[in-house]
């Protein structure tokens, strides 16, 4: 587990202080899974997946989501679960209710999808008002949008 390590350090500076619900920081977060250290929850039912929502959102927004959406989820998905303190069917649960098709196209997707980056890359240069989809669904990719907590 060194290259973990190493990730967390790398998203960022890691500070020691006590995670408050209402203002969780990432140094704190990052802090707190480097440890093993458990989150403060409150006791109820919707304290703990609103807690890990914005810890999630936190984790995910500090890395390079825009152009690496499923990557990122990866490394957010092994960051937690190396923690220990939620299992994989709540972070895959948070991931989930996050989900929106779109098709504007990642760096990620376009890399992975080789046909979908041959065909934007003609409409948007050489046929702008053409559409090759015509007839075909347009392929969709996954991203995830989170709230943005300060």
């Amino acid at each position: 587990m060194a290259h973990l390590g190493i990730f967390i350090q790398s998203l960022t500076q890691i500070s020691l202080g006590v995670l408050i619900t209402s203002q969780y920081d990432i140094n704190e977060i990052l802090q707190k899974i480097k440890n093993k250290s458990p989150f403060e929850l409150k006791d109820n039912e919707r304290s703990r997946p609103s807690s890990l929502r914005v810890i999630i959102s936190k984790l995910y927004y500090s890395l390079d989501y825009e152009k690496e959406p499923q990557t990122s989820r990866e490394k957010v998905t092994q960051l937690l679960l190396y923690h220990g303190q939620f299992s994989l069917e709540e972070i895959e649960e948070i991931f989930q209710s996050s989900a929106k098709e779109t098709t504007s196209y990642s760096i990620e997707f376009l890399k992975q999808h080789p046909e979908v980056a041959k065909t934007e890359a003609l409409k948007s240069k050489e046929f702008p008002d053409e559409t090759e989809w015509e007839g075909v669904e347009k392929p969709t990719e996954i991203k995830y949008i989170f709230p943005h907590y300060r």
